[in-house]
């Protein structure tokens, strides 16, 4: 087995990665660069280039490759500006000579430019770039992509992959743990944000409002359906994808703490995980901040978090066999099955859900209204990993 693996830069993951019975890579990115990447938020660990440099070098000392992100979307056109243009191939031989084995990019001139200037990296196509399509793995392939990571809302398409493992040469990964809802309508404009975010010549220095991660929790936790739906893989089922052709599995999660990461890379290496399948989903949720006036002499805060969620991985056993012949995309309005999936493998405490869910829509009520420009303190303050 063949397996991508987050990292959150601690050293204290090298070890235990390293002796994972599977082929590892690891994956990361420093917080703000030129380029930007896919992921932003206050648990996402400040790196200085020096140390990094120095965590590749002990990665690959414990057999470990390293595959660097350089994933944002867009770069609003800073790529084409001569001096950032300059700064641009100055980070990539930064990359290149650091010993980094492979880097991804979502960006198809980023591809033929490390192709065609640094052709000693490898380059990997992001779920980011939406391949969900034989056309499009093909086009991919055709610029020189040694891998793609597909859509994941095509995960469960067995059809389709099917497909584009028959259509391309190239090495070929899923995103095993996304909870993500399926066909976001947010998920285009959200890699946009983070990747802007993350930009170092961004000119709001990183500040951006999670609108969509505020509609994600409140969408998935008032459909408990959605939980189900989410294109996330459990580790019994990796066969099922191997025997399609699938190369490799990614493991998202680079937010989340040292624990988290070498628990769910046991669980898919192990191709087994008892209890909540939740533990190795891949979410974000914010916590909300109410500033109440003061009473006295001080403000009070009250902190709502998210709810506990339960997914009981065992009574999943075979559900994915429906998708062999299910087409989503056009049946999802007359199919009731993920939600009698849900019925039976979903727990929730009502009550939290309630509290959670209102706090989150009087938030994006302030968002809607302009409300949140004199009250930012109080709709997001944070976002924290799945419990």
């Amino acid at each position: 087995m063949r397996l991508l693996v987050p990292t959150n830069w601690d050293t204290e993951l090298i070890r235990p990665l390293s002796q994972i019975k599977a082929d590892v890579q690891i994956f990361g990115v420093l917080p703000t660069s030129m380029m930007g990447s896919g992921m932003v938020g206050p648990d996402i660990t400040q790196m200085p280039t020096k140390q990094a440099e120095k965590y590749i070098k002990l990665a690959h000392s414990a057999g470990l490759s390293f595959n660097y992100l350089l994933n944002a979307p867009c770069m609003n056109n800073m790529e084409w500006e001569e001096d950032t243009h300059r700064e641009l191939l100055q980070h990539l031989e930064w990359l290149s000579n650091c010993g980094v084995d492979c880097v991804t990019v979502a960006i198809p001139y980023l591809l033929e430019l490390i192709k065609n200037q640094f052709p000693c990296l490898k380059v990997e196509v992001s779920t980011i770039a939406h391949v969900n399509s034989v056309a499009r793995a093909k086009l991919f392939e055709s610029l020189g992509a040694d891998s793609i990571i597909l859509d994941s809302n095509a995960n469960r398409d067995f059809r389709l992959l099917k497909a584009i493992r028959n259509a391309v040469a190239c090495e070929l990964s899923i995103l095993t743990n996304s909870l993500c809802l399926y066909q976001c309508p947010y998920e285009y404009y959200h890699n946009n944000t983070l990747g802007h975010a993350t930009q170092n010549h961004n000119p709001l220095g990183g500040f951006y409002m999670d609108y969509c991660v505020l509609h994600c929790a409140s969408n998935r936790l008032s459909d408990t359906s959605q939980f189900i739906k989410s294109r996330w893989i459990r580790p019994e089922d990796i066969h099922v994808y191997e025997e399609i052709g699938i190369d490799f599995f990614k493991i998202g999660g680079r937010a989340m703490p040292t624990e988290w990461i070498i628990n769910a890379t046991e669980a898919y290496s192990s191709r087994h995980y008892q209890g909540n399948l939740y533990d190795i989903l891949s979410v974000l949720t914010p916590k909300i901040r109410e500033v109440k006036p003061p009473l006295s002499s001080a403000e009070i805060t009250t902190i709502t978090s998210p709810p506990k969620v339960y997914i009981d991985n065992q009574s999943l056993e075979g559900f994915i066999d429906f998708f062999d012949k299910q087409d989503c995309p056009s049946g999802c309005a007359h199919c009731r099955y993920c939600q009698e999936i849900a019925d039976k493998a979903v727990k929730l405490d009502s009550g939290e859900v309630n509290k959670y869910v209102g706090r989150l829509k009087s938030s994006l009520g302030d968002i809607a209204s302009g409300a949140w420009q004199s009250r930012l303190s109080e709709i997001a303050s944070g976002f924290h990993p799945s419990q």
